[in-house]
């Protein structure tokens, strides 16, 4: 039986996933309009892995082997690309990804340089 509190708590995290993954995908598809060449062959869309990418940042994780196994046990629901998917294809994906981001003069996205300091 799920506790009231942890219920509660993942309820706001898929929020947050969702809205960051909506805001993600909007501005990705700006960006790279062509994106959604090979999007039939790939488990994951460009705007799904950017946005668990960010979501892992955010979170302060810094193993790659473990946030796709805590992705694929939290948040297959919203990202069923996910089960199954191996933790070396998901960050070559993130790294692939990270290199045509910063190659469309957006800026990086490392939560480092997102956080003002004092």
């Amino acid at each position: 039986m799920a506790h009231l509190r942890h219920t509660e708590a993942l309820v706001r995290t898929e929020d947050a996933v969702t809205v960051l993954f909506c805001l993600i995908d909007d501005a990705y598809s700006r960006l790279n309009s062509n994106g959604d060449g090979y999007e039939s062959l790939k488990r994951l869309s460009d705007s799904e892995v950017l946005a668990l990418a960010l979501f892992q940042q955010l979170r302060g994780i810094e193993s790659e082997r473990s946030f796709p196994r805590d992705a694929e046990r939290f948040f297959s629901h919203l990202f069923p690309g996910v089960v199954g998917l191996h933790p070396s294809s998901f960050h070559r994906r993130v790294r692939k990804l990270r290199r045509s981001w910063s190659r469309c003069g957006a800026p990086s996205w490392r939560i480092s340089w997102a956080i003002p300091k004092p």
